[in-house]
């Protein structure tokens, strides 16, 4: 009852939000159709930076998003959360996390990448480790014996990182980049697009280090850190990547922000296309802000279509549209 109250207060509250600092809304649509249903091979929803801290306002926000996608007119292939899911990775937050899909039957995947968030129990990195794979099976139904791994949607491939130490930034083993490497050859051959989440952004995209926002930072700062540069080399071998992040809880950006503030939502380097996903739970200066939201993934036979929405109010936010095309 308590959730479902604070679902109703919050939707009222985020519309009213989003209307005083959206110049780019086109208008509440709840009822989401794809811009081309014909066409449309797939259809992806994702978020990132959910930050479920186990209260019950917080799990209300999260499920202002499942309703939008339970309410959609055409159905989404899969829900995508890129790290940060829980604020300190303690089972009373994945709880709230669990207790928010409890009945998503509508949903054919959940796809849930750890983040450093998510590495922070206070039991230590084991413990949060635990929890994140015990979790994905209750919530996702996925079995897992590592924090990465791979799962098909609709005959594409999804590549999903996570760091394997509980610091701020990312620390991932020879073995993650052998399998990334390995994964990503076997996955091209048919040329499709693949998608790889990582909560951490290669380091200087998307305005880093500056808009990870601290005074004092190197070169490495809001991004993989060390490693980035290994990342960067394996991604870049193999055509149509779309590398999905968060991490730095920017808004949605565009080429103002880009002039403003150094970055923007969606960066391309050849055929690897850099997605930072704008922050869910928070609102942060940079960009559009908004509690809700994040980008659908429309795939079709010649170009990825990237539409940015408020998943909390069922707004679109026009202004912030990619089309990527393949090669």
């Amino acid at each position: 009852m308590l959730v479902t109250l604070l679902k109703s207060l919050f939707s009222v509250l985020i519309l009213i939000l989003t209307m005083l600092v959206s110049p780019g809304m086109l208008g509440k649509d709840i009822a989401y159709e794809p811009k081309d249903e014909a066409e449309c091979l797939l259809n992806v929803a994702v978020i990132s930076d959910t930050h479920l801290d186990g209260s019950a306002a917080r799990q209300a926000v999260l499920e202002l998003a499942l309703d939008d996608i339970a309410t959609a007119n055409y159905p989404v292939d899969a829900l995508v959360i890129a790290g940060d899911i829980t604020d300190h990775a303690e089972a009373e937050e994945w709880d709230t996390v669990a207790a928010a899909f409890a009945n998503t039957d509508y949903l054919p995947q959940i796809i849930l990448a750890e983040g450093n968030h998510d590495t922070w129990a206070d039991a230590g990195y084991e413990a949060s480790l635990e929890n994140f794979l015990h979790y994905n099976e209750v919530i996702a139904g996925r079995v897992l014996e590592k924090q990465y791994y791979s799962t098909t949607v609709g005959g594409y491939t999804f590549v999903v990182m996570g760091s394997e130490a509980d610091h701020t930034d990312a620390y991932i083993s020879d073995e993650q980049l052998e399998w990334l490497d390995a994964t990503l050859s076997e996955a091209s051959v048919d040329g499709k697009p693949i998608f790889v989440i990582s909560h951490w952004p290669i380091n200087q995209t998307h305005g880093l280090p500056e808009s990870w926002g601290d005074e004092e930072y190197d070169e490495n700062t809001g991004g993989f850190g060390e490693q980035s540069d290994q990342v960067e080399e394996i991604l870049k071998q193999y055509e149509n990547i779309f590398f999905i992040s968060g991490h730095i809880h920017n808004g949605l950006g565009d080429k103002f922000t880009q002039e403003l503030y150094g970055y923007k939502s969606v960066e391309s380097y050849g055929s690897l296309h850099s997605i930072n996903m704008p922050t869910y739970m928070y609102m942060y200066p940079h960009g559009q802000v908004g509690l809700g939201n994040g980008f659908q993934f429309e795939v079709y036979a010649d170009r990825v279509v990237v539409r940015a929405r408020n998943f909390a109010t069922g707004i679109w936010f026009a202004a912030y549209d990619y089309t990527i095309y393949l090669e």
